[in-house]
């Protein structure tokens, strides 16, 4: 047996097992394929770190303890749902749990609900709290719950409501309340907005308001103004509350400021900020500010981020905006309102608003631009390839004037890749940008002379240049440029003013056409001529007839004041358009804001449809000359005219009109023999024709007639046998007697004269007989026509059927006046409109509007009155028709209308609408006047004019008719007998 040092190895075990104790555990160790699972003391699982079931790795939390319940939700009405806010307190805990996750807002419709999955409405993800508007249609109640990493979830909170949401107060709708899921697709499209009306400052891109109860309405500000001396409570922005701060308090104190929160920054964070506010009457102060106050670690202010403005004295509610960035060092952000350096008065403030402008990845449209850059920061070698394409570049942001001559060429750009939709000159093809010189864009353009004034014409702002001079002077600015090509033409427009004391030629719009070198080639010039100084607001446009000539690759485009040397110059709303189609020669159609115009293979104007010249649409022959014209005033020259439909003359229809003329001749017979009777009736000729109970009618027998006997007498009668054939035995509608002149020839007419009513409408077949009495007996008589003179029988339609009006008069003096036809003509003397079919909506004026458009003015109608002529002559009168003239210039559609018009009695513009029942329905073409019959429903001599009554919502109703005073006023032509 070997000696063994047993002390010597048991000291070298203890120091393995120290050295072993010390070192890392699993410091030579890895996972494969597997996880570590962590346990508590009580062997319950915590945390799985590795490789998850699901396939996934890192460390998940699982089994954790519940956390703590939050406090009492604030709730308060908003607009459209609730806004509930946390304010990141638990009831049993100061601090959030390290595991903390989100706290979930739940809502329930009756009192102590249970929470589960259909409850939850949204969570809240700050361990700091904040503010959610939920979507309620009705009262609610409102339970917060916490949960961890871990998914525990803590037990409710202690339930807030019922609250509903609050009743919409002058259109105002709070922020939150309509998104997109509020909204049917594209039920918000670029026509609903203005240019220019979203802009940075409406776009809030970031976490939303940071501000707990903007508006002031819940207990969050209750308890805020606790013990807060000089702040008050008072009326809102279309709300119910607002904050009022009087002075400021005694010195060192530089206004009335008040906290409504902090918030945790980093340096270079950027904030947008906003508040409604107003002043009172007797205010004296600085101004009235919401500011950041940026505070380090150790909570000292390091700057402040300001908006401040100075109002106006008992103004009304104004919005003010601004963007603020956090300095370096900054940890945290106070917000603050304050009333400064007031003196005198209060100040309300209202919907205080702070946003973060970056977040989540995303830039606030327009938040970053060429301020915030510095020179050269940006070039190709920081930006990485295809990060920057047409989607993140704004229309008009590089123009030509940041492209170097030939950096973008037609190898650059894909095939395909440009189309319509990826150009934007301008906004709507107005090469200008900024045309009204509102922004800043315009502001880099000033240089000496040139300013920025407000107002201008129908906008905020002009653009001023300061004509003062020793010497008269050409004084020039550039609006922009523009690639060109040779044979471009441009439409060019400028609004201007000339002050009182304005001395110099003329103003002018141009562009300087210049080749690639710069040289000047031509201009293209609309002048305002010798304009008269201090005539207010003009108007200079047209497409000047010189053409980029040859050579040109740029359009510059100028404003300018020519030979001027006193007073000052406001331009406006300036306008630079490419004709399009425009071209050196050959065939083409010109388009511009003027007009359209055709060219033929010659380059010649064949078809011209422009404002501004005599004519608006010209027609040209082969050799030039104008064949067709419309002018301004819609008067027409043609050469021929075919109509397929019907023809209208001053509203009229050509075919009515030509009725009230007589047609002449409907039915003839012309006989060249001889016809031989005796006492016994025997029939002459024949004649039919179809009777229109509307016409007169004259039917003439006229021949020759000879007798055997010197003595006795010779009836020549007219009868009527209607459909069927005429015998002797038929009605007798007229008869004449003649003596007999034996072989004599003797000339006999029979004429009778009868409306086609008396007749009755139809066929007619008259019959012309003859007979001997009185005479010997055994006489002759013979009715006869030669071939050069023969006999006729003829009806003869001689115009419109009249009444009978004629009366007995013995002559002796005494007797009532015979009856008369008249035809008067009566234009309107007042109209007007009834919005709601019920009082006078003086807003239109004389206009006649019918129907239905919006629920401004509901169902509209109108009332035309005639003179008080119309009520004497109609005393005693009979009606026999009534015809009215109506012009409608518009129509809801292109297609037109219908007119509904009734009758009334009302001598004068009534205060509220009425009529009669009776309507007559007509459709009616846009911009047509015409004449049409109402004598159906104008059936009563105390009638005094027409409604315009179509008691419809359907649009194919609404129109408008001119009225009194206009081009085409109403008309009432009544035929009536007295």
């Amino acid at each position: 047996m070997s000696n063994i040092d047993i002390g010597g190895r048991l000291a070298a075990l203890e120091r393995q097992i120290a050295n072993l104790q010390r070192s890392s555990r699993l410091g030579h160790s890895s996972i494969e394929d597997a996880a570590i699972e962590v346990y508590d003391e009580s062997g319950s699982l915590r945390a799985v770190i590795g490789q998850q079931a699901d396939g996934t790795s890192g460390v998940v939390a699982v089994n954790g303890p519940p956390p703590p319940p939050p406090s009492r939700p604030y709730v308060s009405s908003v607009l459209g749902g609730v806004a509930v806010t946390w304010d990141g307190t638990f009831l049993e805990e100061v601090a959030a749990p390290l595991d903390f996750a989100r706290v979930e807002i739940h809502i329930g419709a009756t009192d102590g609900f249970i929470i589960g999955e259909a409850t939850l409405r949204a969570t809240i993800e700050s361990p700091r709290g904040g503010t959610l508007i939920v979507a309620a249609a009705d009262p609610m109640y409102f339970r917060l719950m916490a949960r961890t990493t871990s998914g525990t979830a803590s037990d409710p909170s202690p339930q807030a409501g019922p609250v509903g949401p609050a009743v919409v107060v002058a259109q105002e709708v709070l922020d939150g309340i309509i998104d997109e899921t509020a909204l049917a697709e594209e039920a918000v499209g670029r026509m609903h907005l203005q240019v220019g009306a979203v802009g940075h400052t409406q776009l809030g891109i970031g976490t939303g308001n940071l501000v707990p109860d903007p508006g002031f309405e819940g207990p969050y500000t209750d308890q805020n103004l606790t013990g807060k001396t000089g702040w008050s409570l008072t009326t809102g922005n279309n709300s119910a509350r607002a904050l009022q701060a009087g002075l400021k308090g005694p010195p060192p104190s530089t206004g009335r400021a008040l906290m409504i929160t902090e918030l945790p920054v980093s340096p270079g964070d950027r904030f947008f900020l906003a508040f409604d506010y107003r002043v009172s009457a007797d205010w004296a102060g600085d101004s009235v500010r919401l500011f950041l106050e940026w505070q380090d670690a150790q909570g000292v202010a390091l700057s402040y981020g300001v908006l401040a403005v100075t109002p106006a004295p008992g103004g009304p509610w104004t919005r003010v905006n601004r963007q603020v960035q956090a300095p370096t060092g900054a940890v945290k952000a106070a917000v603050w309102i304050k009333n400064h350096e007031a003196t005198a008065g209060t100040a309300d403030f209202d919907n205080i608003e702070v946003r973060t402008v970056i977040g989540a990845g995303m830039v606030l449209a327009d938040s970053i631009g060429t301020p915030e850059l510095a020179a050269g920061s940006v070039v190709a070698s920081k930006v990485a390839a295809k990060t920057l394409t047409a989607r993140e570049v704004k229309a008009l942001s590089i123009t030509g004037a940041e492209i170097a001559t030939n950096t973008l060429v037609a190898r650059h750009i894909a095939a395909g890749a440009l189309t319509a939709a990826h150009l934007a000159i301008g906004v709507d093809g107005n090469l200008i940008a900024d045309p009204s010189f509102e922004g800043a864009i315009t502001t880099g353009r000033l240089g000496t002379d040139w300013t920025v004034v407000a107002p201008g014409r129908d906008s905020p702002k002009a653009l001023r240049v300061d004509c003062t001079s020793a010497a008269p002077v050409d004084k020039t600015i550039t609006l922009g440029t523009f690639p060109a090509m040779p044979g471009q033409r441009v439409w060019l427009s400028a609004d201007y003013q000339l002050s009182t004391d304005w001395v110099g030629t003329r103003v002018n719009v141009y562009v300087r056409w210049e080749d690639a070198a710069g040289t000047v080639l031509a201009y293209s010039t609309i002048t305002s001529g010798s304009a008269a100084a201090g005539s207010g607001w003009k108007t200079m446009s047209g497409a000047p007839e010189t053409a980029a000539p040859a050579q040109t690759v740029l359009g510059r485009i100028r404003l300018a004041t020519i030979d001027s040397k006193a007073g000052s110059v406001l331009f406006d709303n300036s306008t630079c358009r490419i004709v399009i189609g425009s071209q050196p020669s050959g065939t083409r159609a010109e388009i511009s804001p003027a007009g359209l115009v055709l060219f033929d293979e010659e380059g010649d104007e064949r078809v011209s449809l422009v404002t501004g010249r005599a004519n608006f649409l010209t027609l040209s022959g082969t050799n030039g000359g104008a064949v067709a014209t419309i002018d301004e005033k819609g008067n027409a020259g043609f050469n021929d005219v075919s109509v397929a439909g019907g023809l209208t003359v001053g509203g009229m229809r050509l075919d009515s009109r030509l009725a009230e003329s007589p047609r002449g001749l409907v039915a003839i017979s012309r006989q060249y023999s001889a016809v031989t009777g005796s006492a016994n009736e025997m029939g002459f000729v024949e004649l039919a024709f179809q009777s229109d109970v509307t016409r007169m009618y004259r039917i003439v027998v006229d021949c020759y007639v000879t007798a055997s006997a010197e003595t006795g007498e010779v009836h020549v009668t007219l009868r009527d046998g209607g459909a069927s054939t005429p015998t002797v035995s038929s009605p007798i509608i007229q008869n004449r007697v003649f003596p007999i002149a034996g072989l004599t020839w003797r000339s006999v007419r029979v004429e009778l004269i009868r409306s086609g009513a008396s007749l009755g409408g139809g066929l007619h077949r008259l019959l012309s007989t003859f007979h001997a009495q009185w005479a010997p007996g055994g006489t002759t008589v013979t009715l006869f026509g030669k071939s050069e003179q023969p006999a006729h029988m003829y009806v003869e339609d001689i115009g419109p059927a009249l009444p009978d009006t004629g009366v007995y008069n013995t002559g002796g003096g005494v007797t009532t006046p015979p009856k008369q036809q008249y035809e008067r003509t009566y234009t309107a003397a007042w109209s007007g409109s009834y919005a709601n079919r019920g009082a006078y909506n003086s807003y239109y004026g004389s206009q006649c509007i019918q129907g239905y458009y919006s629920s401004n003015n509901g169902v509209q109608a109108a009332l035309i009155g005639f003179p008080s002529s119309l009520a004497s002559d109609l005393e005693g009168a009979s009606i026999q028709s009534v015809e009215l003239y109506l012009y409608y210039a518009h129509w809801y559609y292109n297609a037109g209308g219908k007119a509904v018009i009734k009758a009334h009695g009302h001598g004068s513009r009534p205060g509220t609408f009425s009529c009669d029942g009776d309507s007559r329905t007509i459709d009616w073409g846009k911009n047509v006047g015409k004449w049409i019959d109402i004598t159906g429903i104008f059936d009563s001599t105390s009638w005094r004019g027409v409604a315009l009554d179509p008691a419809n919502s359907s649009l194919d109703y609404y129109g408008r008719a001119e009225g009194v005073g206009e081009a085409h006023p109403p008309q009432l032509k009544v035929t009536y007998v007295k």
